[in-house]
């Protein structure tokens, strides 16, 4: 069974968690992803899809690529262990890093990618691999095309900055001071209200920075895959070690001036009014003495504490990573539980460093993987994915059931796996997988459900991660298609078993990544049917957030920025993501059945959709952004609050 990710959480544990190592995105992974991209010159995602093996390009055509399967594959070997390539002089990298560059440049010359994050990750990439042979000169040319392809207006005026400024230092001799009065210059000159996040992502991003952590990481992920694989590495993972390389050589003398140049600018703008919060105003909740009826909500996600909540009757429905039944509903901490109030802590300090928040948690968060040794990686990881685990369904239901005195929660829930190491792909799991969709929806409609938040999503390259990992199914190019099979299985399953289900309404988070749910092929973000919708999350006033996932389903918007809801045992706890931003509009579908029971999916699809506003872009123009108005699907459903 694979671990669909999350839209909420910063990272994602097991297998799909994906985007940094093998697919897999436990939170030491995400803490190393960050680390890099903050800089802006190893892709934050630098994966399977850009693991490519360059097919020769045909003179003055190109072949169309619009999914990420479409990319060619390719791997390296290697003499030593990803480990010990931190440690390695330069110079043993360039002749790795010239054989990269000359990959990359011949798959844009052969393929006319469609994805606009897909080629800011090549020009990053090929950033990196200026700065590890030395030619400065030529960092500011790839961090422009970059740049110019950035979606998000934050991006496009302050991706790179810093990239370029450590090429500046390094090709023209420059010191620290200097250094840091640049970045202070740079980026005080921007838009502070367009830029603050990036600014604020980008210091934590520094903060964090610790040669043991990325280490321990590597170790732990990178060491066991490169050792499964005969020492035969996919290219995106030795961007990543490269890339790693060059940030230790980079960041260890300058980290304090660069950390200290942004707060010089942060501290600037602090007295600066924040934005005018238009979420709150548009939502609405049921008064206890309505005349209304029970709507049951499914929460299809890791565990709810049904405590907190109106449970259903039945309460629940559980299945364990083999895709067996359980009886638990909410899973156990075990051993962790003596941890779980500092453990709790640290998960709302990474969901704040990641939503760009400076608070005690993030401040403690930044702290702890800053000093963190390298044989104290793993243990660490897996506590946060666990505990992580452990909140996220019950935070979601929380967000789904708030202001409906009359919703009922039916806990779906999936006890996906919390280790580093993703299980082992095959035949028999993707089948089984594919049963528990189907069970899982019949459950649903055995107890009455009439909506279902699923703030998750994955697509094939969690199993080609995952397969690379243990050094199965074949050559790249098998593993590739060995992986698009499997996924196959449960994409359908899934798909079949929504489809079947057309009396409830299926409420999808897009993703955190920033990319598109197209391209990667999330599931079910990516699903077209009349009883599903897909959200993406903006903050209360109203702008997209800089990690919300994106693409031709994500139609609608809402807020999915520091939302409060409890977590298991009834504190509550703010935390960001589209994760966040899905259950409003499941929220939103449950008042307006609680209210008016007739409406079916296909009607209420139609007045979340017909109540959103699209919002204005940054050229004045209508944008990408669809804010939901609660207020204006009631009214036009003829309700009056």
């Amino acid at each position: 069974m694979a671990w669909a990710g999350w839209g909420g959480f910063g990272y994602r544990p097991a297998t799909k968690f994906s985007e940094t190592v093998l697919n897999t995105k436990p939170l030491i992974s995400a803490a190393l992803a960050a680390a890099l991209s903050s800089l802006t010159s190893l892709p934050a995602s630098a994966q399977s899809a850009k693991e490519a093996n360059p097919a020769p390009a045909t003179a003055g055509k190109r072949e169309l690529v619009t999914r990420a399967d479409q990319l060619p594959r390719h791997t390296h070997t290697l003499s030593k262990l990803p480990s010990e390539m931190l440690a390695a002089p330069l110079a043993e990298l360039k002749p790795l890093g010239a054989k990269l560059e000359a990959e990359l440049l011949a798959d844009l010359a052969a393929y006319d990618i469609q994805d606009t994050p897909t080629l800011r990750e090549f020009y990053s990439a090929l950033a990196t691999l200026a700065q590890l042979r030395g030619d400065w000169a030529a960092v500011p040319g790839w961090t422009a095309k970059a740049r110019a392809l950035q979606d998000k207006v934050g991006g496009k005026l302050s991706s790179g900055i810093t990239t370029d400024l450590l090429a500046q230092q390094q090709l023209e001799k420059r010191d620290t001071a200097w250094l840091q009065a640049e970045v202070t210059r740079r980026y005080a000159a921007l838009p502070w209200a367009d830029v603050q996040d990036h600014v604020k992502s980008a210091k934590g991003g520094l903060e964090t920075y610790n040669p043991d952590l990325i280490l321990g990481a590597v170790k732990n992920q990178l060491d066991p895959m490169a050792k499964n694989g005969q020492m035969v590495l996919p290219s995106g993972m030795l961007q990543m070690i490269i890339g790693a390389r060059v940030q230790k050589e980079l960041l260890t003398p300058n980290k304090a001036a660069l950390v200290a140049g942004l707060q010089t600018v942060i501290d600037a703008n602090n007295k600066t009014q924040a934005r005018a919060d238009i979420w709150t105003p548009r939502t609405f909740a049921i008064p206890a003495d309505a005349k209304a009826q029970t709507v049951v909500v499914g929460v299809w996600d890791s565990g709810v504490d049904l405590s907190l909540f109106k449970a259903a009757t039945p309460p629940g429905l559980a299945f364990d990573p083999e895709g067996k039944p359980s009886q638990e509903l909410l899973r156990s901490l075990g051993e962790a539980q003596p941890r779980w109030p500092q453990l709790r802590g640290m998960i709302k300090g990474a969901m704040d460093q990641r939503a760009a928040l400076d608070t005690p948690e993030s401040q403690k968060f930044r702290a702890k993987l800053s000093s963190m040794k390298a044989e104290e990686v793993k243990a660490f990881s897996e506590d946060m994915a666990l505990t992580s685990l452990y909140v996220h369904g019950t935070h979601v239901a929380g967000i789904a059931v708030a202001g409906n005195p009359f919703a009922q929660v039916y806990a779906a829930t999936m006890l996906w796996p919390a280790k580093t190491e993703p299980d082992k792909p095959s035949e028999a799991r993707s089948k089984a997988t594919a049963q528990v969709y189907a069970q899982m929806v019949e459950g649903f409609k055995k107890a009455g459900v009439r909506v279902v938040n699923m703030s998750w999503r994955y697509g094939p390259s969690a199993y080609e991660g995952a397969l690379a990992y243990h050094n199965l199914g074949g050559s790249p190019e098998q593993r590739k298609l060995e992986a698009q099979r499997l996924f196959k299985i449960e994409r359908d399953a899934l798909r079949s078993a929504i489809a079947a289900a057309p009396e409830i309404f299926f409420v999808a988070g897009s993703g955190n990544e920033d990319n598109s749910a197209d391209f990667e092929e999330y599931i079910p973000a990516g699903f077209e049917l009349p009883n599903l919708i897909t959200a993406g999350a903006v903050d209360p006033s109203g702008s997209e957030t800089s990690f919300s996932t994106f693409g031709k389903t994500v139609v609608v918007h809402a807020n999915g920025f520091e939302v409060d809801s409890p977590v298991p045992g009834g504190e509550h706890l703010k935390l960001s993501g589209t994760s966040m931003a899905s259950p409003q509009v499941a929220n939103l579908a449950a008042k307006l059945i609680a209210l008016k029971p007739s409406l079916k999916p296909v009607e209420l699809k139609a007045l979340i959709l017909q109540g959103a506003e699209r919002q204005l872009g940054a050229d004045g123009k209508p944008g990408r952004v669809n804010l939901i108005n609660p207020r204006k699907s009631a009214e036009l459903a003829g309700l009056k609050l």
